[in-house]
């Protein structure tokens, strides 16, 4: 991984930067004389301020990515200080809900996936992906510097969650490049994979010598160790005497074989000891790897499979040859993109943030601009642009800006905007809530503290990590003798499994033909298990040994001379002092591990259990029981959209209600379908709301001891953030004046399922 150093004093600098950060209401003010002069010009009256009532509910859809709780609208509408929405904006944007919010929207951009490549085995990636990107929200990392990292990312996904970004596109490194450029550049370049763009300037030539820059970022599933790939890969012939080239450059190992293994058999051997730490390694080889154009090139301009030299190309720039000598090319490329003399890396992230912010860009679409394009507002997307650089790519200072201005706290624009048609700001456009969006609404009328970030997820998320990181550690702490040796037992007992599987195969074969079902059954599971039956000798004959290893040095108290890594020395520590080290298992260790950190959730569990009990007066084993269902549920299930699974599984609300596939970039959508109609209609998720115990169910009782139209009055501020208005109170009246709970949930779902609720004002 590369050194910190260079990402340490980009953040000082940042840090000093943000000291001379532009004045906030000089900015907006700016923001609001561009927007004006613009509706001036074009003869468009400004719509009139948004009320208290709208502005509070728009806000946190915007920047935490949820409706206010009850109590946060009351809060916010009661205060009589003037500078309240700018106080409420600066909370925000410095919360969790901030975060989570925005990790949702990066998540959209980026197509974070849990599965990214290789089914579960690209789990720890995805973990460790989604660790950097909430930390660099969490610290309001400048945005130049998380695109560097992302696009520099090397190491191991335990070491540098970055990498995520490369393991995203495993094995498609071209493919990788044309996301590349449509995510920081706003240009569509993917046509020119195959051939000349047909509608815009890009050639395939300079498809490939922009990708030659980052063609040898290799998402590596070898021996990252190159002292144990030379055990295993090099010196030596092949039988028959042909030397036997590998991916490391050398030859097939010449080490001593016992009878009956072949030197096939260790590369099959290999391939089973590595499949653990699949899709976790990504390597910088981009000063070694080149890129050749296609075997059916056919243009003029090159032979088909040329060498390409990394370029950046004159129709893109003119700055050229951009590696210097000794320069890796990765680094000058990352350098190139996010320079403040690269126009396009700062339209396209001010642009974003805008229509974030606004419901439509002053560019659309946002990534496919072109030398053609030209904003709706010029002279305020110069500004944009500009408050950006001077902000050192402070995104929150540009946000804010925003949030202040006049034009973002008018009241929405609710005519359609058509495709291709100039849009000006008259006030930011109506638009649905993202699938996100509505789900973590629906969290916070479930749950106090509704932005408080999982600690369940970020248990499993250290668990998995740090599950990949032992592993990686104990093959490395092999010595190369130590790594043969294993290796050959693997292969021994692959060939002993191999034979099983063909005798189980044959009484399959005896037992179908005389119709034994139960030998049929016994040959089938006996073939099934060989998966589970290899990986448990590799673990056993391989990563045991390098974790024994482990044991034994912290035992010793020298672990520290085979790693730096202080919380890793620590945990292998606390591990064997619960047993003896040299019987206790990588998994038996990993599993002390994961009980430790588990046994504070449950902790935590018990310690609001008895809380809740107290503060709900809950005595009887009944109302027990039910109390401790809604905790789990709670804590399980009705989680923020950036704690779960990512993207949902199909079925889930989130799915249904549009929440992106992350096969492509910015892939949701906001359609209506009969679906999400059948989701609220007869799904769980009003039921859900509706437990006596959630934050809605318990306001609602205590507005009945009021009356009816508090129970009303209740509703539309949980929900739409305003109270109802006499006529849609004389309408519910009726109902909400009856004693049941069941009438008090009718209120709630008749306005739950409004167009209002799910619309942003």
């Amino acid at each position: 991984m590369k050194s910190t150093s260079l990402c340490l004093l980009l953040a000082s600098l940042s840090l000093a930067a943000s000291a001379a950060a532009p004045d906030l209401m000089a900015t907006a003010a700016k923001i609001d004389e561009l927007v004006n002069a613009k509706l001036a010009k074009e003869k468009i009256t400004p719509n009139k301020p948004a009320s208290d009532e709208i502005f509070v509910r728009r806000v946190y859809l915007d920047v935490v990515g949820r409706i206010p709780t009850l109590q946060e609208t009351t809060t916010f509408l009661k205060n009589s200080d003037p500078d309240k929405r700018t106080q409420l904006i600066d909370k925000l944007l410095a919360s969790d809900g901030y975060m989570q919010n925005f990790y949702n929207y990066w998540a959209d951009i980026l197509r974070m996936k849990s599965q990214m490549v290789g089914g579960g085995q690209s789990l720890p990636a995805f973990y460790g992906y989604s660790n950097w990107l909430k930390s660099s929200l969490r610290e309001n990392k400048p945005y130049d510097q998380m695109v560097r990292e992302v696009v520099t990312a090397d190491g191991k996904s335990y070491e540098n969650g970055a990498i995520g970004f490369y393991i995203r596109d495993y094995n498609m490194p071209l493919d990788n490049m044309a996301v590349t450029t449509q995510i920081f550049l706003g240009t569509s370049m993917v046509c020119a994979q195959c051939h000349n763009h047909p509608f815009d300037k890009w050639t395939q030539m300079d498809y490939y010598q922009m990708a030659a820059h980052t063609y040898g970022m290799t998402s590596s599933n070898g021996l990252s160790n190159p002292l144990l790939a030379q055990a295993i890969y090099g010196g030596g012939e092949r039988k028959g005497g042909k030397a036997g080239k590998n991916r490391y450059g050398g030859n097939v190992s010449k080490f001593d074989l016992p009878e009956g293994v072949e030197r096939k058999d260790i590369g099959r051997a290999m391939t089973e000891i590595l499949r653990p730490l699949r899709y976790n390694t990504v390597l910088d080889q981009t000063d070694k790897k080149a890129l050749a154009l296609p075997h059916d090139y056919q243009y003029t301009d090159a032979k088909p499979k040329q060498k390409i030299e990394p370029v950046i190309p004159a129709s893109f720039s003119k700055d050229g040859k951009i590696v210097k000598d000794g320069q890796q090319p990765i680094t000058a490329y990352a350098a190139w993109m996010t320079s403040k003399e690269n126009p396009r890396f700062t339209t396209v992230i001010a642009n974003r943030l805008w229509r974030k912010l606004m419901g439509q860009g002053l560019i659309e679409p946002v990534d496919e601009i072109t030398d053609s394009t030209v904003p709706s507002n010029p002279q305020l997307m110069t500004f944009l642009e500009e408050t950006m650089k001077s902000s050192n790519y402070d995104m929150q200072v540009v946000l804010r800006a925003i949030l202040n201005s006049q034009a973002y706290q008018r009241e929405a624009y609710t005519k359609d905007v058509e495709l291709g048609e100039v849009y000006n700001f008259p006030g930011p456009l109506l638009r649905r809530m993202s699938a996100e969006q509505i789900w973590d609404s629906m969290v916070a009328l479930y749950k106090p503290n509704p932005d408080a970030p999982s600690i369940a997820t970020k248990v499993e998320s250290e668990i998995t990590l740090r599950r990949v990181e032992w592993l990686d550690r104990a093959l490395n702490s092999l010595t190369p003798q130590q790594l043969q040796a294993c290796t050959v037992k693997i292969a021994q007992k692959q060939k002993e499994l191999a034979a099983e599987v063909r005798a189980a195969q044959e009484k399959m074969e005896a037992a179908s033909a005389a119709k034994d079902e139960d030998a049929i059954r016994e040959a089938r599971r006996l073939i099934q298990s060989q998966r589970k039956r290899i990986d448990a000798a590799v673990q056993a004959i391989v990563y045991d040994t390098g974790f024994k290893r482990f044991a034994e040095l912290a035992r010793e108290g020298k672990l520290g001379e085979f790693s730096k890594d202080e919380a890793f020395a620590k945990e292998i520590a606390a591990a064997i002092k619960t047993k003896n080290g040299a019987d206790l298992s990588m998994e038996e260790a990993l599993g002390i591990l994961a009980k430790q950190r588990r046994a504070r959730l449950q902790e935590q569990a018990k310690a609001r259990f008895k809380a809740d009990m107290d503060r709900f007066k809950v005595e009887e084993k009944n109302d027990k029981t039910s109390l401790a269902a809604w905790e789990n549920f709670r804590d399980t299930y009705m989680l923020r959209a950036a704690d779960l699974r990512s993207p949902a599984p199909n079925g889930h609300f989130l799915r249904e209600f549009g929440q992106s596939d992350r096969e492509l970039v910015e892939n949701s959508n906001d359609e209506a379908s009969v679906g999400q109609a059948l989701m609220l209609l007869n799904g769980k998720t009003f039921s859900h709301l509706m437990n006596r115990y959630t934050v809605i169910a318990r306001a609602l009782d205590k507005a009945k001891k009021e009356g009816g139209e508090s129970v009303i009055d209740t509703v539309y501020l949980s929900l739409l953030s305003r109270k109802a208005t006499a006529e849609e109170k004389a309408l519910l009246q009726p109902i909400a004046d009856n004693a049941d709970a069941t009438d008090r949930g009718d209120v709630l779902w008749t306005v739950l399922n409004t167009r209002q609720f799910f619309f942003i004002q």
